[in-house]
């Protein structure tokens, strides 16, 4: 399985020692078969400092995360920000998880939370959300091949 790390949560994600509620997902990223989606372009790069980047960049060469492209879901991204239902300001956390069929979410973001498990955009299956320690029962053995 594969999860999507919100810039609300990727600061504790990436600390040293991490937070208590980032912790399981760490753990199940280092040894579990889990991977970390993410992109470093449009609203991403805005949103992520440069030391998380080199952080998330370790992932990758660790082959635990997988760096997307933003130009592959920017058409999708534009669409959303004009859907009448959305409610956060992440159309581009929604675009990416279509893009890549991710349906795993690490949020605080109460909008994005609704908005991410809406069957309007996320479909296929639903979008679940892991917010913390307690939702360690969504992160799973199965292997992710996110779709880039």
């Amino acid at each position: 399985m594969c999860i999507i790390v919100d810039a609300n949560r990727l600061g504790a994600f990436l600390s040293d020692p991490v937070n208590e509620d980032a912790a399981p997902v760490r753990r199940w990223l280092q040894g579990r078969g889990g991977r970390l989606v993410y992109s470093a372009g449009g609203a991403f790069e805005q949103e992520v400092g440069q030391q998380a980047r080199k952080k998330l960049l370790d992932y990758v060469r660790a082959g635990r995360a997988s760096l997307i492209p933003a130009e592959q879901y920017a058409d999708d991204e534009l669409a959303l920000r004009d859907h009448p239902d959305l409610r956060s300001d992440y159309p581009h956390v929604l675009a990416l998880a279509r893009c890549t069929g991710v349906r795993l979410l690490y949020t605080a973001d109460d909008a994005l939370i609704a908005d991410f498990k809406n069957k309007k955009f996320i479909d296929g299956p639903r979008g679940k959300v892991y917010s913390r320690a307690a939702n360690a029962g969504l992160l799973t053995r199965v292997a992710c091949a996110p779709r880039a």
